[in-house]
């Protein structure tokens, strides 16, 4: 093992194996998205060839298949003629849309994939980190093995390596995941995830790899057939199922980082109560409000520990206020804003809690406190999802326009964790980073009971 490799074993935690993951995705739906659309013109460009090959064929004979019909019928054709063109279309190529079908397939093999890494990459940090819990597993090695080795760190390693590809092998997906909740203690979240989802996407991924694509009975017993698919059937991955399974594998992926990371990684649990905050803000920019609410179940769960984390969790809270009101689901969020006590909150909660009552009496001089507090300004006012809300209201809308471009409003972008993305670095942005240092380490994760 060279050094190199060795001090980037050293260096992981499971924040690097998440943001792995979270770049794979990424990576995948990107790579669907660009040339997916690349892949559908092709295959619409083999109907015009099939199209064109048509009317050749009866242009031979002397159709025109543009005339009006009364011409067409007084035309006459040889039996010869007929038979000739029969024959030459019996040879025409058949009309699939085998390379968008080739690419959604290959998509989705990928992600499933990658969803296996990271379970792989958990297993490997776990039992690098708590070698002791394998104390009493007995290996079957030659000497021959044990001797290409040059120390006993980089043999245990390797051990361990062993051991994660045999359990990647031989436990069914279920065995994992029990692994996971009952060995490890990694709670799998089944009020929130939809591992049955998950199982149906794992099983469709066996009928590519290894059915051709045929829906078999094992198939159909395995899933419940959720998609009343027939057995004999080709199985087909269109965008809609495409990007609901990124979405799962998504989700799953980040619930079981963050309880292993609060499990294994404990002295760094604020910075993961900031990641999960940053993930449901950059999900709500995207419009993703339902799997906003899926997250933000989530981190309803955890307690706040030192006043950092509470900040945290409250800014992920108004993340799930807006995507309920997004969603227009008002009486949930009228309940919950009526169970928040802003009498001593910082002005931009104030204003948050404001424009999500749609209270906009003093939403002007909230404005003015926190921009004086450098809470807001007229870049983050014209990109956060909250403030569409008083965008939207063209008087509220130029009046705060009017203050935020008053001399001394801070202009500079805010600060936010970089992420590599495809196809360039960009900034994961929350209305948390902006000013922000980093996180202080805190002891755990706290869930409540």
């Amino acid at each position: 093992m060279s050094d190199e490799k060795k001090e980037e074993i050293k260096k992981q935690t499971v924040n690097s194996i998440l943001d792995n993951f979270r770049n794979n995705l990424f990576g995948i739906e990107y790579y669907f998205d660009k040339f997916g659309s690349l892949a559908q013109g092709e295959d619409v460009d083999e109907i015009k060839r099939n199209s064109e090959f048509i009317k050749e064929c009866f242009k031979e004979v002397g159709l025109n298949l543009k005339a009006p019909k009364r011409e067409r019928e007084e035309i006459k054709i040889s039996e010869d003629k007929l038979l000739a063109v029969l024959r030459k279309l019996k040879k025409q190529p058949k009309i699939s849309a085998k390379n968008y079908d080739i690419l959604s397939k290959s998509s989705f093999l990928m992600l499933n994939n990658y969803f296996e890494y990271l379970l792989s990459d958990l297993l490997s940090y776990h039992y690098n980190k708590f070698q002791k819990s394998l104390n009493e597993k007995k290996f079957n090695l030659a000497l021959k093995e044990i001797n290409e080795f040059e120390s006993i760190e980089e043999f245990t390693k390797a051990l361990i390596t062993k051991e994660v590809e045999s359990m990647m092998v031989e436990l069914t997906f279920d065995e994992l995941l029990e692994h996971f909740h009952n060995t490890l203690g990694i709670d799998n979240e089944k009020d929130i995830i939809n591992w049955d989802k998950i199982r149906e996407c794992r099983e469709r991924r066996h009928l590519i790899v290894h059915n051709s694509s045929i829906v078999n009975h094992k198939y159909l017993s395995r899933t419940n057939n959720p998609y009343n698919l027939k057995a004999g059937g080709l199985i087909h991955i269109d965008k809609e199922y495409f990007l609901s399974s990124c979405k799962e594998f998504f989700l799953a992926g980040l619930l079981l980082s963050y309880n292993a990371w609060g499990k294994w990684d404990k002295e760094f649990a604020t910075e993961a109560i900031r990641e999960m905050m940053v993930d449901s803000f950059e999900l709500l920019k995207q419009n993703e409000f339902q799997l906003v609410l899926r997250l933000t179940q989530y981190t309803q769960k955890i307690e706040g520990r030192n006043e950092e984390q509470e900040d945290f969790l409250l800014r992920t809270l108004f993340n799930r206020l807006i995507s309920l009101k997004k969603l227009g689901n008002e009486s949930v969020l009228s309940k919950e804003l009526k169970k928040l006590k802003m009498g001593t909150a910082s002005p931009i909660f104030k204003l948050a809690h404001s424009i999500l009552s749609e209270n906009h009496i003093n939403i002007v001089e909230l404005v003015k406190q926190s921009k004086a507090m450098d809470e807001i300004d007229i870049v983050r006012y014209n990109e956060w999802p909250i403030y569409e809300f008083l965008r939207n209201n063209e008087t509220i809308h130029k009046k705060i326009e009017e203050e935020l471009s008053l001399t001394g409003v801070n202009m500079v972008l805010p600060k936010g964790r970089l992420d590599t993305q495809i196809p360039n670095s960009s900034v994961r942005s929350s209305p948390v980073s902006a000013g922000r240092t980093k996180p202080n380490k805190s002891k755990s994760i706290s869930k409540k009971k």
